[in-house]
């Protein structure tokens, strides 16, 4: 030990001490923290929360700053005055990247929903999101991926199914809207191109994100499947601080702090640039792909009681497929796409009620340019909509809520394809139309049984039509610690304008519906494990479809697709099955969840007379998600998804290995899907500033899985060839995270 140590722990030992102690509690749940960093910036003195996360620490007399560090969750500093009198503290930690707060949730469920009554639903925090999204390619949607009745078969794109419902029918919202344009991506391709996609949102800045699989309120309507929710967090109300992430494909960072002395109000801004064409071009040789985005969100506390909010996103994004062989000109192509969203709120919340009112702008174009610099997709989408919500008491045991929206959609496409050496339009419109429409809900609490019935009404311009959408959900707990929740509604959603009207369009569309069951039951074991069955079926009816754009068999000869087929509103079908899941959340050691998904999705053509299995027909699905805490500074976390696979959509068969046209649709499957992840953190403490390190294995087990690609077909032989293309291969990734 040298002099100079000597003489400063000399000094610390002549000044007078004071105490300091405390609890540290997670911020959602207030469960105590244990192995948790307390320390005091500038000096030795430092300890760890036991058990119950409780700590204490001799400290000088005088100013000092608090330094409190657990991997998993955000960095947080206190200033202290020290004296005579000992300081007794609550230090409420939030997860992942959140921000300072005040407010500690004393014995909320660990477990809790966004939903009372909804049977199946999933609440991922932003400790989890941050494991859960990938170093490679740092997206929300990749954490949804791994939920529950999830599946996901193709790693370039973020999308996926639930229950196999399609992405484009389910509800997306964001901040209290439904907004349909947050992915980067090549839009207007042909079905089932190769192109990849992103999420255009920072994972960074979310606080949560929640899936409500089936059975739950229509406050937003118009989807006949799921619905996903995205919160973005406040800023910062304690001080002004960063994080700057980067990784082997993308960097970004996030700036926060308070507005004003007196920090009613917090701002936040976000910013990512992607470099992923990297890592791609070692994937695909035939494709790039590439994006910026940027974030940022505004809250202003007007009164006590009052709140204002502004949030804005907006990305843009540039990818190229270029297909092998003997490619067409425009199966080269370059697409561009970008976004802009703002949304605007204020809320009041007030002790027997709350009231919102919210506003929307948004807007979308894109582009397809082909090899020969012929521009063959084109289109902008805008919308405006304006929306208010409110509830309150009505008595004691009944909780009324409601709300109305006027969301006004223009849409432009232009599309044109080469036809026999000539470039043809394929279709051409433009027009807008106002969605119109309301809801009530009234929450009843009898005794221990909760019911919440509720109705939708809407109407849509385009089509002149209206819809009325009812639901129930029920919550009844049982012998045994056992809860029971049901839910059944009717789900619709109005046709979209390309369906609607151009040279595609069906005759006399109408509303598609689906008639959505749930049966679930749950018990807990002990205060940080749970397990959940989940009984499901969804009616579908008015589909759309597009039979004439496969080539196919009829009658033992070849048909090939056309371009210009129209959509066909001609398929009933359903989606059945069951959904296992066991789960620990618990502040140290294991937390994740095993789940197990059985379905089946099966339709009937009322035209052509068909019956075939869905496009997203996969029967077998697990998922596994594990994270291990081992200290205040490492963490381990893993994630695995296996399936059965979807059927390679359209009418192909294998007979001894080779690949033929068929008559038959969706019969041949795709192999069997099977990727698992790793991922270390290690954080790194400095007097002012934090640095974690990731580190992440993809596709650990090296699996040669494959996606879909649309294949060429020897009219002669029948043949189909380059059907599949094969994904990532085990990459490893590292990314840095600083906080300052």
């Amino acid at each position: 030990m040298s002099g100079i140590t000597l003489f400063v722990l000399w000094l610390v030992l002549q000044a007078p001490m004071g105490i300091v102690r405390g609890t540290v509690a997670d911020t959602a749940t207030g469960a105590p923290l244990p192995r948790v960093l307390v320390s005091i910036e500038g000096t030795d003195l430092s300890t760890q929360t036991d058990r119950a996360g409780r700590f204490e620490l001799l400290v000088p007399h005088g100013s000092a700053r608090l330094f409190v560090s657990v991997v998993g969750y955000a960095l947080q500093r206190r200033e202290l005055v020290v004296s005579a009198t000992p300081i007794d503290l609550t230090i409420a930690l939030s997860e992942g990247t959140g921000t300072y707060t005040e407010s500690v949730t004393v014995a909320a469920d660990r477990f809790v929903g966004t939903e009372p009554a909804v049977a199946a639903q999933h609440l991922l925090g932003s400790a989890d999101l941050q494991n859960l999204r990938g170093v490679l390619a740092d997206d929300p949607l990749r954490a949804v991926q791994v939920l529950p009745g999830v599946v996901s078969g193709d790693d370039l794109r973020s999308d996926f199914t639930v229950r196999a419902s399609p992405f484009s029918h389910i509800n997306m919202t964001v901040d209290g809207f439904s907004t349909p344009y947050i992915l980067h991506t090549v839009r207007a391709v042909e079905d089932y191109s190769a192109s990849g996609s992103v999420a255009m949102i920072n994972s960074d800045i979310l606080q949560d994100v929640a899936l409500l699989s089936g059975g739950y309120p229509q406050r937003f309507g118009n989807r006949t499947g799921a619905e996903i929710n995205f919160r973005l967090r406040e800023g910062s109300r304690d001080r002004t601080h960063a994080l700057v992430a980067v990784s082997g494909t993308n960097a970004s960072a996030v700036f926060e702090g308070p507005l004003g002395k007196s920090r009613r109000g917090s701002w936040l801004v976000s910013a990512r640039q992607s470099y992923i064409d990297l890592i791609i071009k070692q994937i695909d040789p035939t494709l790039r792909f590439g994006f910026s985005d940027a974030q940022a969100k505004l809250a202003f506390d007007l009164t006590p009681a009052q709140r204002f909010e502004v949030t804005m996103i907006t990305g843009r994004s540039r990818g190229t497929e270029r297909q092998d062989g003997d490619a067409d000109a425009e199966e080269v192509f370059t697409g561009r796409n970008a976004s802009g969203i703002a949304i605007a709120g204020w809320h009041v919340t007030k002790p027997k009620g709350v009231f919102s009112l919210r506003t929307l702008a948004s807007t979308n174009s894109f582009s397809n340019t082909a090899a020969d610099e012929v521009r063959i997709d084109e289109g902008r989408d805008r919308q405006a909509a304006f929306r208010a919500d409110g509830g309150f008491m009505a008595g004691r045991y009944v909780y009324l809520e409601g709300g109305a929206i006027a969301e006004w959609t223009g849409q432009r496409r232009v599309r044109q394809r080469s036809i026999s050496g000539a470039y043809r339009p394929i279709n051409n419109f433009s027009a807008d139309a106002l969605r119109s429409g309301g809801y009530v809900q009234a929450r009843v609490q009898a005794g221990r049984v909760t019911v919440v019935p509720g109705l939708r009404v809407d109407h849509w311009s385009l089509t002149s039509q209206a819809t009325l959408s009812p639901w129930v959900q029920a919550q009844l707990p049982l012998a045994g610690g056992v809860t029971m929740r049901a839910g059944a509604g009717i789900y619709q959603q109005f046709p979209d304008f390309e369906q609607t009207i151009g040279a595609l369009a069906a005759a006399g569309t109408r509303p598609q519906r689906a008639g959505q069951f749930d049966l679930g039951f749950e018990q807990r074991i002990g205060s940080s494990v749970r397990w959940q069955i989940t009984l499901y079926d969804r009616e579908e009816s008015d589909f759309f479809n597009r039979t004439a754009a496969q080539s196919r068999l009829v009658n033992d000869r070849v048909v090939p697709g056309s371009r210009s087929a129209r959509f066909t509103q001609s398929l009933d079908g359903f989606a059945r099955g069951i959904e296992v899941l066991i789960q620990r959340k618990a502040p140290t050691a294991m937390s994740g969840w095993v789940s197990y998904s059985f379905s089946r999705n099966r339709y009937a053509d009322q035209v052509t007379g068909e019956s075939f299995y869905g496009e997203f027909d996969q029967r077998h699905t697990l998922n596994i998600y594990g994270s291990y805490r081992k200290s205040d500074r490492v963490s381990f976390s893993t994630k695995a998804r296996i399936g059965t696979n979807v059927p390679a959509p359209g009418y192909f068969t294998d007979v001894d290995g080779t690949i033929f046209l068929s008559a038959v649709r969706n019969d041949l499957r795709m192999p069997v899907y099977a990727r698992v992840d790793v991922r270390a953190n290690r954080t790194f403490n400095w007097s002012r500033s934090r640095l974690t390190l990731f580190a992440e294995i993809m596709n650990v087990l090296n699996r040669d899985n494959v996606r879909f690609v649309p294949p060429g077909v020897s009219v002669r032989s029948r043949t189909v060839r380059n059907i599949f293309e094969r994904m990532i291969p085990i990459v490893p990734s590292l990314g840095v995270l600083i906080e300052f």
